[in-house]
């Protein structure tokens, strides 16, 4: 989640191509019990990007078969893998963000590989920020150019590209978005947008569109947020810069943050890992120590740089299931959700210290 603490005990930078590893590990999870594969249309896929200190660069893909334990790589980076992967909703494509370097230059690019790790396509000559996949071969991503000052990014418009064909649109209407989600109930791209320069009052406020991908059709909505429950019924607003968090349910757009039955200090910053897959409206929280709340004009403590060689999983971390339905905890289970696992089948990705596990709620 934007903004929210931090719940990892390593953080990577980007610079130092000599000094950081960076694999991808991708499992054909065959006759897995836990995802109950004869329910699902195409093999699952788990996908995450590592990063390995040490003296060499080794950028690469890795894919291993789970009935035999066999790995291969499959792709190697030249440059940099920044941030997640992701991974397409039918599994059949891996995309990444690279840095590489290009006439003694970085450049970003978004690569999509194939699950045999040939690059399907490439994307470049961009200027983007926050890519989701939007359907099966689908990907969209916010456009923009340079900023100025102190901003890194100036937010333009959204484009939508076939993997397979390579056909780009660009939507009309809209100018300096900032969030982007794909919602699989509607099937539909939702867009938070700042409001125009120099807006007043009520136009003063951000807005949502709902793009029908299927249809073409861009809309305005009532909506405050852009990221939905998997079952459609709630969406929240993250905590971004200060902001805090809030969750709506989705009928008629009313704030029912309050019946979440967390301490206050906690829900103001949202859940860190958002909903639940696969379980309709559940928000995913870390059982934190209960903390004092910060009192008005108490200045935050300042942020201190982790240990980078501290382990990258916490195994025995708790988490919380809360429902938004009626605010309460419906489960408490351990694993660390933050080791970076992505996949297209509805699971929540886990690591334990017997491994890697894909959980599902025993309350559903």
């Amino acid at each position: 989640m934007a903004h929210s603490p931090p719940v990892h005990t390593q953080t990577t930078s980007c610079g130092d191509f000599g000094a950081v590893r960076f694999a991808i590990l991708l499992f054909g999870l065959l006759a897995a019990p836990l995802l109950n594969a004869a329910a699902q249309d195409t093999i699952p896929l788990l996908v995450r990007a590592e990063d390995h200190p040490g003296p060499r660069q080794s950028l690469g893909v890795v894919r291993r078969d789970a009935r035999l334990a066999v790995e291969k790589e499959i792709y190697r980076s030249s440059g940099i893998i920044s941030g997640d992967v992701s991974v397409s909703p039918d599994g059949r494509f891996i995309s990444l963000v690279e840095v590489v370097q290009q006439s003694g230059r970085p450049q970003t690019q978004l690569v999509v590989l194939d699950t045999s790790g040939r690059i399907a396509r490439t994307i470049t000559n961009r200027v983007f920020s926050k890519h989701v996949w939007s359907g099966p071969n689908r990907i969209a991503f916010i456009v923009g150019r340079p900023g100025e000052g102190g901003d890194a990014f100036r937010p333009e418009s959204v484009s939508i590209v076939d993997v397979v064909t390579g056909a780009e649109q660009r939507l009309e209407g809209i100018s300096r978005p900032y969030q982007l989600h794909w919602a699989s109930f509607d099937s539909s791209l939702y867009l938070n947008v700042f409001p125009p320069q120099g807006a007043r009052g009520r136009d003063a406020a951000p807005r949502v569109y709902r793009y029908d991908i299927q249809r073409g059709a861009l809309s305005v909505t009532s909506h405050r947020g852009v990221f939905f429950s998997p079952d459609g019924l709630y969406y929240f607003d993250p905590s971004v810069e200060g902001s805090a968090f809030r969750l709506y349910r989705a009928s008629d757009d009313q704030d029912v943050t309050a019946r979440l039955q967390l301490p206050a200090e906690r829900v103001r910053w949202g859940p860190e890992f958002g909903w639940m897959p696969g379980a309709g409206h559940v928000l995913l929280f870390v059982d934190r120590p209960a903390q004092p709340e910060r009192q008005p004009g108490q200045p935050r403590q300042p942020a201190r740089l982790m240990d980078r060689n501290a382990p990258r999983v916490n195994p025995d971390r708790w988490n919380l299931a809360v429902d938004a339905e009626t605010g309460a905890i419906i489960e408490r289970f351990e694993g660390d959700l933050g080791a970076g696992w992505k996949t297209n089948a509805p699971v929540l990705p886990i690591e334990r210290r017997g491994g890697t596990e894909l959980y599902r709620l025993k309350r559903r």
